[in-house]
This record gives C-alpha cells, structure tokens and sequence, in this order.
C-alpha cells in the first residue's frame, strides 16, 4: 500500500512540475514577443519548444506556440497570407473561447495586422476576444495587448461609421493610455515607447501636427534605448504613413527607408516587399 501511495504521490508531483514548467514556457515566449529577437532566432526557438511541447502531450501550450511560429513565417515570408489565415482558422476551432490559447490565438492575430497596417481587419480581434489583455499574467504581454487594442481604436476611429462611434473608439484609446502612463510612472520604462506612439496617434486626429512630430521621434529614440527595433520600425512606418498623408514626401522617405532597413534586419521580409508596394 504504501508503495502504491508513493507512486500516486510521485506522478502527482511530476504532472505539477510539468505543468509548471510549461506555464513558464508560455509566459517565456509572451516576454520574448515583445522583446526584440531576430525571427530566425525566434522561429528555432518556437519550432524546438513546440516539439518538446508535443513530446510531453500538452497541446495547450504547443496551440500558443504554434501561434507564434504561424506569426514568424508569415513575416519571413515562409507562408502567404492564405496559409497564415487557414492555420489561425484551424486553431480557433480547436480550442474553447473561454481559453487561453483563444486569446493567444486572436493576439498573434492582431500583431500582424497591426504590422501590415490593416486596421479595420484588426477590429474584429477586438470585438470577438474583448478581453484578451486581461488574459495575461506577465506584464510584458498585458501591457504589449494594451498597446495593440488602443492603436487599432486610434487608427480606426476617423473611419467609423459615426461620430459617435468615433469618439467611444477614441476614448476607449484614451483610457488604455491612461493605463500605460500608470505604469510607466510606477516604473515600466518599457512601455514608454507604446505611451508615445499612442499619444503621437491622438495628436495626428487633433491635427497638432508639433505635438505628433515630437511624440513619434521620442517612440523612435526611446524604442532604440531599450532595443526594442522592431517597435522603433513601426514607429517609423506610422510616422512614414502620417506624413505621406500631409504630402511631405520627404519626410516620409526617411521614415520609410529607415522602417525598411529595421524591418531587413528583423528578418520581416514580407513586411519590407509589402510595405515596398504600397509606398512606391
């Protein structure tokens, strides 16, 4: 009896710290996302984790990861749009709505619309996961969804079908800048650089054109400060599109030739031919 006892004890143990361990694996990979790591790097990662993942049988985890890497190869230009769009499709039908890999799923979802600037697209990730930035512990990827949510309501704002639709859009924004400003005053200062591309944003629909200005060169400088190139080459491409906008072309060329080379070095290759595309 009693070997029997310790044996039940043992298992009980070893599926905790597996357990454990994979919860850590998780919240690793939501930390690194929004770190900076070329995608080469990312994708052997993502692609040893996930088989490891397999090998112990937690599909949970593995569907998260399997986000991620769907994510990287779209953005090294591994898979074309489609692919990416059946594999986010074959996912969301494999999990509850309730879990946490639904809300990974429509997060790795946003991330790229977000980067290829495809706005109204990206509001649907809102409205069917609506609470997706409560979903995550780590603070890295809380705040990184905050973030995400109030970009796409800034960008999507002067294009609602009303200005009442408009403001609630715009004061939904407001409010998780308000959240962002928290926690940079308690500490963050890696969220600094989400803080004033978001305020950039709020002052491109004020049309204070200074205030843009000065807002998107600190994202910029506050992005390189802390190694975040990735965030800084979005900076540069949503600067590079305001001022394409206003006709200040060369403006945007600097902007546009500086997001390409970040976005190169990333390894974001069908984010530089597209981008390629659209402003020439």
């Amino acid at each position: 009896m009693s070997s029997f006892h310790f044996g039940a004890s043992f298992l009980t143990r070893l599926v905790s710290f597996l357990t454990l361990t994979c919860n850590q694996v998780s919240l690793r990979w939501y930390q690194s996302w929004s770190t900076y790591h070329p995608l080469v790097d990312l994708q052997a990662e993502l692609e040893a984790s996930i088989s490891a993942l397999v090998q112990l049988n937690q599909r949970s985890h593995e569907r998260s990861l399997q986000a991620y890497l769907l994510v990287v190869r779209r953005l090294r230009n591994l898979t074309s749009e489609d692919e990416t769009s059946l594999g986010f499709k074959e996912l969301l039908k494999a999990v509850e709505s309730t879990s946490n890999v639904f809300h990974t799923v429509h997060m790795m979802q946003l991330e790229l619309f977000v980067l290829f600037q495809d706005w109204e697209d990206a509001l649907p990730c809102l409205t069917e996961a609506p609470d997706t930035r409560n979903r995550f512990l780590a603070m890295h990827a809380s705040a990184r969804g905050m973030f995400l949510e109030a970009l796409v309501y800034l960008k999507t704002s002067s294009h609602a079908s009303s200005w009442l639709a408009r403001r609630k859009r715009k004061m939904k924004a407001i409010k998780t800048l308000q959240k962002l400003h928290g926690l940079v005053e308690q500490g963050n200062d890696d969220v600094r650089h989400y803080m004033h591309i978001l305020m950039a944003e709020c002052y491109v629909l004020e049309k204070n054109v200074s205030a843009a200005q000065n807002n998107f060169k600190a994202a910029i400088s506050i992005a390189e400060l802390h190694g975040f190139l990735h965030d800084k080459a979005l900076a540069h491409d949503l600067a590079c599109a305001w001022y394409k906008a206003q006709g200040k072309d060369d403006w945007a060329n600097f902007h546009f030739e500086s997001s390409q080379k970040l976005y190169t070095e990333w390894g974001a290759t069908s984010k530089v031919e597209t981008e390629h595309i659209f402003y020439n």
